[in-house]
């Protein structure tokens, strides 16, 4: 059975692939996509192709890992996240951090998982992300300080 990752092994993936700083705790709001909280859905499927986890990150931390992955000035993540759309290049940036977070999920006796697809911010998520990402159990809700960029929120739900 797929496990939630524990919160050090999301700082320290963070940490690693940014070369930052990464503070982390917990979220006491759920981290939902909506029109107001517009976020990043990545969905990882196990080898015969069926949703094993999903992740979903606010525009803010998609925008600033994306940016702090590839050394983008803090303004770009800023201009981003004002402009409520992340341009591709951060898209394809944040997109690769969690394609490296599957291995999180790739334990002994648990499936393997990779990454399938990534929902951008500004594009309506699959009808069947919906009640997944909406779910109370099988979740974590994390807050992530990224050192010289700011904060963004990050959850982790499990369909069973």
């Amino acid at each position: 059975m797929t496990v939630l990752p524990p919160p050090k092994r999301v700082r320290d993936l963070f940490a690693d692939l940014l070369g930052r700083e990464v503070d982390i705790s917990p979220c006491l709001e759920p981290v939902v996509p909506t029109l107001i909280r517009p976020c990043a859905i990545g969905v990882y499927v196990t080898d015969d192709i069926k949703t094993g986890a999903v992740l979903c990150a606010d525009l803010e931390l998609a925008a600033r890992a994306g940016a702090a992955l590839s050394l983008v000035p803090k303004a770009g993540a800023d201009a981003a996240i004002e402009g409520r759309y992340i341009p591709q290049n951060l898209l394809d940036n944040f997109a690769e951090v969690i394609n490296v977070f599957a291995g999180l999920f790739n334990v002994p006796n648990a499936p393997h998982l990779k990454l399938y697809s990534v929902v951008a911010p500004d594009e309506t998520p699959p009808a069947d992300l919906v009640p997944l990402v909406r779910r109370v159990t099988r979740r974590v809700d994390l807050r992530l300080a990224i050192d010289g960029y700011g904060l963004g929120h990050l959850a982790v739900v499990l369909p069973n």
